[in-house]
């Protein structure tokens, strides 16, 4: 972190979120509505740009609902997304074992 933010040398960090975050294959927000109930929508997925994102993905929604043209919404919900490597059974333990990857490199500095 002092390497991007060398200011912050010597401060003291109160407070940190460490909960896990939502990420599609292709990193792109998950915008769209059920298939099978087309009367419920959905935004997930920001790939921890949730912050900025959010706010785009609550007004593309919004306007959906209300049916006011909105071709961001179309746009966003014709995105295929692929299901997660490995299947329901290997998909935590391969979620552990990349946070646990990285987590090693950010602990040995790389």
């Amino acid at each position: 972190m002092l390497e991007v933010f060398p200011q912050l040398a010597g401060k003291r960090i109160d407070f940190q979120w460490s909960g896990m975050i939502g990420i599609g294959a292709n990193r792109l927000p998950q915008i769209g509505r059920l298939q099978a109930h087309p009367n419920v929508f959905y935004a997930q997925a920001y790939a921890g740009h949730g912050i900025n994102t959010t706010h785009m993905a609550a007004r593309l929604v919004a306007q959906a609902i209300s049916l006011e043209q909105s071709n961001g919404f179309e746009l966003f919900s014709r995105v295929p997304h692929m299901t997660f490597p490995g299947g329901k059974h290997l998909r935590s333990p391969l979620l552990a074992l990349g946070m646990l990857w990285y987590r090693l490199k950010e602990i040995a500095g790389h």
